[in-house]
């Protein structure tokens, strides 16, 4: 880290899939992948609803897609079900997906120097495990997962951790993780790879990988 670079006193809030790991495709194409046998027209539906439902959890879309887009009464054992197939053919996929570029970096720079969390729509378990197989643990002060949905997470870090919510900044990859920070009161940076295609209002500072998140921390 070069003597030049500062940035302001924040607690900074990271979500993980597409934001520390470049794994949010990855997710959204073994979601998709548990339809292919679907009806043509039910499955392109699947995928315009995955490409626009980032940070929830995974039976939260299940269950929307199950019941709004095939039309079927899906029981807790379904959905559990899907849940179990999903995480069966993401598993190793994860392991190897790549960092997003700049992530490691301003991690191990900014570890020390700032409060770093973790809180993503993954189940919880789920997402230490992997956290810990990536040696990403050290990084963090907590890792939080689901249950509760993000904007509860975040509230629930925020109170545990005494935060104040104004000088907490949530970094996230999707709509979701924007309304969670917009309803607790926190600042706000998205990652979007794709400008041309972001899920957030024009006013929301952006960055394409973590390689300038701390210029964005500066125009907050």
């Amino acid at each position: 880290m070069s003597d030049d670079n500062t940035i302001p006193s924040y607690a900074l809030v990271f979500d993980f899939d597409g934001v520390v790991l470049d794994s949010a495709t990855l997710k959204r194409q073994a979601f998709a992948d548990v339809y292919r046998q679907a009806p043509e027209a039910q499955y392109r539906a699947v995928v315009a609803y995955l490409s626009r439902r980032g940070g929830q959890p995974r039976e939260v879309k299940f269950r929307h897609i199950e019941e709004h887009i095939l039309g079927k009464r899906a029981s807790d054992a379904r959905i559990q079900e899907l849940c179990r197939q999903f995480k069966d053919s993401v598993e190793e996929r994860l392991l190897a997906a790549p960092p997003i570029p700049g992530a490691l970096e301003f991690l191990s720079d900014w570890h020390h120097l700032r409060s770093l969390y973790l809180l993503s729509a993954t189940p919880e378990q789920e997402l230490k495990a992997i956290v810990e197989q990536r040696q990403l643990a050290l990084y963090f002060k907590e890792v939080v997962g689901a249950p509760p949905d993000k904007a509860t997470g975040l509230r629930n870090l925020i109170s545990r951790h005494q935060l104040a919510a104004k000088a907490t900044v949530m970094i996230g990859d999707s709509y979701n993780d924007y309304r969670a920070a917009r309803s607790n009161g926190t600042l706000f940076v998205g990652v979007t790879a794709n400008p041309a295609q972001s899920p957030f209002p024009n006013d929301v500072v952006t960055i394409k990988d973590l390689c300038t998140l701390v210029q964005a921390l500066n125009l907050l």
